[in-house]
Parts: C-alpha cells; sequence; structure tokens
C-alpha cells in the first residue's frame, strides 16, 4: 500500500534540496521523492512511515512540518 507523504521543508538553496533528497533516498519504503523550491514543498511516494520520513529530514538541520 503506497501512501503520500507531503510536508513543508525550509530550504534556501539547491544544496539544501540535494541533501534532503539524498537523505530521503536512504530510507527504506521511498519510491519517489518530489522537491518544489517554489512552494517550499517535498512530497514521498512509498510504503514509508510517515514519523521516520519527517524525522529522517529534521536530522539534514532543515525545520520541517506536515
Amino acid at each position: 500500500m503506497a501512501s503520500i507523504i507531503e510536508m513543508r521543508v525550509h530550504m534556501d538553496c539547491a544544496g539544501c534540496e540535494s541533501k534532503v533528497k539524498n537523505a530521503l533516498e536512504k530510507v527504506k519504503g521511498v519510491d519517489d521523492i518530489d522537491i518544489d523550491m517554489g512552494l517550499q514543498k517535498v512530497t514521498v511516494t512509498g510504503w514509508a512511515d510517515q514519523k521516520k520520513v519527517l524525522k529522517t529530514v529534521r536530522k539534514t538541520g532543515r525545520r520541517a512540518e506536515l
């Protein structure tokens, strides 16, 4: 069962974007990652746990909220 997790992540530059994307790619159960810098939004598709995904993004040093 695939789920879609949308969250707002404060990102300033392309470096922030790649840091978040690389961290999420390592999470088991994440199938697709879509990052919209203009809206400061990250959409994750897959069967990974919502709390685990949020915790992973916060570990990169970015402020994130669902």
